[in-house]
């Protein structure tokens, strides 16, 4: 549970808060009030939700003024362009009305529900809240934190007469470079000290159809006890040759529709039931931010954002996931640069990179160990 005096203290930060809205943004009460608040992550992690909720078109959703009086942020609203920016010493978010896409830290992310402006107030829906954001601007109050990771699973996509995407022109296929970038990342980790396993180590499907070769990725992943998984793909949209960048993906959320459910003409795609992975959501949010971050400031992509599906890979996982789209091999300057060993190398240390990252603040949040209590000192008394 939330320490209460360490919440007190992010309450308290509130007083310096700034609104620069030309239309004040008034305190939220809970919907009911006096109950006592819940949400995904409370329930899954036994303890009470960190801000109130109300329920909006079905959604239970938060004000951003709470979440800038929890995180200790200041607000700037803009009515002009219904812009919202929360910002402190280490973070910057900035969000739109009616929208779903947000940057923060520079990066693009997409939530599963958008934004609301109601009577004044902006809100941010309550799963966004806490499985998508609380983890990358302050991990600390999710509760305790998975142990730094120490296996991890890499599963380059596609194998066999599962070509994956495929640029013929330049003779590329997905399940070629998906192992090599494979095997280049296994020997960075393992040098690193991890200890790694390839859900295939050769040109091969896992299964007699798509959904056995899924099943089979997940229980070897399982099956080793990975602390996080890395699936690894090239992206494609023939005959759209234009579209270029990077995307990252973690799996969605119980009752949110996946990012691309959202595109004109997509069928709603709601699960309402919690699949194995989503008991891990908020820790793979901040392996995608981090994974997403590198491969981008490594390769110098466009970035098209940091997203979720309904993946059959990641669903039956037992710990933190994400499936990254480095390139476009249908932009022919993407896949020109996708078919040379050095940049198939400057991906794998991208993602060796973004991965040391997530460990890293994963070690910042252990808790530290108590030390023994000292020993009397030596009495000077007869």
């Amino acid at each position: 549970m939330f320490p209460a005096a360490l919440r007190l203290a992010a309450f308290a930060a509130w007083a310096p808060v700034v609104l620069a809205a030309a239309e004040p943004v008034p305190h939220v009460a809970p919907s009911r009030p006096g109950a006592v608040p819940t949400s995904p992550v409370a329930a899954a992690s036994g303890r009470r939700a960190l801000l109130p909720a109300i329920r909006i078109a079905g959604v239970d959703y938060v004000a951003w003024r709470e979440v800038a009086a929890l995180l200790g942020m200041k607000v700037t609203w803009v009515e002009s362009t219904r812009r919202l920016t929360l910002a402190d010493a280490s973070a910057k978010v900035e969000l739109t009305a009616g929208s779903r896409e947000v940057a923060l830290n520079g990066l693009r992310l997409f939530l599963g529900n958008p934004t609301v402006l109601r009577g004044g107030a902006l809100y941010v829906s309550q799963t966004d809240f806490e499985r998508s954001l609380l983890p990358r601007l302050r991990p600390a109050l999710l509760g305790a934190p998975p142990a730094r990771p120490r296996i991890v699973v890499l599963d380059p996509g596609h194998g066999g007469i599962d070509h994956g995407m495929e640029n013929k022109q330049l003779g590329l296929q997905e399940k070629i470079l998906t192992l090599d970038v494979a095997q280049r990342l296994k020997k960075l980790l393992a040098a690193r000290g991890y200890t790694v396993v390839l859900t295939r180590d050769d040109d091969r499907q896992l299964g007699p159809d798509k959904q056995t070769d899924f099943l089979k990725r997940a229980d070897i992943t399982n099956r080793a006890k990975a602390d996080l998984f890395v699936s690894i793909h090239f992206n494609s949209l023939y005959p759209d040759t234009k579209t270029s960048g990077t995307e990252t993906y973690a799996f969605t959320p119980p009752f949110q529709r996946s990012t691309r459910a959202w595109s004109p003409g997509e069928a709603d795609d709601v699960e309402h039931d919690q699949a194995p992975v989503n008991r891990f959501d908020p820790w793979s949010a901040l392996l995608a931010q981090a994974m997403h971050r590198e491969v981008i400031d490594t390769l110098k992509t466009f970035d098209r954002g940091q997203k979720t599906m309904h993946s059959a890979v990641l669903r039956g996982l037992n710990c933190p996931a994400v499936l990254v789209e480095s390139v476009f091999l249908s932009n022919d300057a993407e896949a020109r640069h996708a078919a040379t060993p050095a940049y198939r190398q400057q991906m794998a240390e991208a993602l060796a990179a973004g991965i040391g990252d997530y460990a890293e603040t994963l070690g910042k949040l252990q808790p530290k160990a108590a030390l023994p209590p000292a020993a009397p000192a030596p009495s000077s008394s007869p």
